[in-house]
């Protein structure tokens, strides 16, 4: 790239830095990794901060209590530096004006921001449900204040347990537990357990059940699962599974490739093995 391009990429880089900071719009930033992502939501926190009345008006919402610590403490050091001399950098000289009107705007209203930063709504996206809860004790209908479980297992039994209570419902999902039940020779608590080490698998999306079938794998009675989903990537996967349970235990035979290219070209090789396959019994 020569000096003039890269002149020009900055900025243009710069404009739309600016661009994102107008409280009247609304932005989506896509950037790579040490681009400076968290400075310029920094710098637009400070912008929505100046044109409020309280500082709990604006919330910054993140994943992880990490980047919510993150954010915080650069909005704390943004507000610490602007009692001092302005920065000889561009961006650091624009957060440091941000804060100064941040600053004047707490001084105005009396917010006592620096003595009191837990007035920043800066929270994950658990944090913040918990806070809704609880300023709605009646309609969330929770006995006691809701709290983040760490160790969900426990939560995980008791909805399999009452996946169970519910088979004499017209849920949908009651065919696919009794023939659970069935295979499992009506082992409730082998299918409480299987039920409830289930897991989302968080690196999916957009989960599409192909078929859900019963099927006959080496001469035995078993079902047949196959699932489409979009992968972390955004690439489409496909995923086939057979499954079956005899006195060996429970045998699976699976099958995932991305749906472009792969699946259809290993397809029926698949479909052979699991025809092919005995149990050795």
């Amino acid at each position: 790239m020569s000096e003039q391009a890269l002149q020009a990429a900055v900025q243009e880089d710069a404009r739309a830095r600016e661009a994102a900071l107008d409280p009247a719009r609304s932005f989506i930033v896509q950037a790579p990794a040490g681009s400076g992502k968290t400075g310029l939501l920094t710098q637009r926190f400070l912008v929505l901060l100046a044109r409020v009345e309280t500082p709990e008006e604006v919330v910054a919402i993140t994943f992880t209590r990490k980047a919510a610590g993150e954010m915080r403490g650069r909005i704390l050091e943004a507000l610490a530096a602007a009692g001092g001399e302005a920065p000889a950098d561009d961006h650091e000289r624009r957060t440091w004006t941000l804060a100064r009107e941040v600053l004047a705007r707490d001084t105005a209203l009396g917010w006592q921001l620096v003595a009191t930063p837990d007035r920043l709504r800066i929270l994950t996206i658990d944090a913040l449900n918990a806070a809704l809860i609880r300023q709605m004790p009646v309609l969330s209908r929770f006995g006691a204040p809701p709290s983040i479980a760490e160790d969900a297992s426990e939560l995980y039994r008791e909805a399999a347990r009452e996946t169970l209570r519910e088979l004499d419902s017209e849920a949908h999902w009651r065919g696919a537990v009794e023939r659970l039940l069935l295979h499992l020779d009506n082992h409730w608590g082998r299918v409480e357990t299987l039920l409830a080490e289930m897991r989302k698998d968080d690196e999916t999306e957009h989960l599409e059940v192909v078929e859900n079938s019963p099927a006959t794998i080496a001469g035995r009675a078993g079902v047949l699962l196959h699932i489409r989903f979009r992968n972390d990537k955004g690439l489409e996967i496909q995923r086939r599974v057979y499954a079956f349970v005899d006195s060996g235990g429970i045998y699976t035979l699976s099958y995932q490739a991305p749906t472009l290219h792969y699946f259809d070209r290993d397809f029926e090789v698949f479909e052979h093995t699991v025809r092919s396959f005995r149990t050795g019994a």
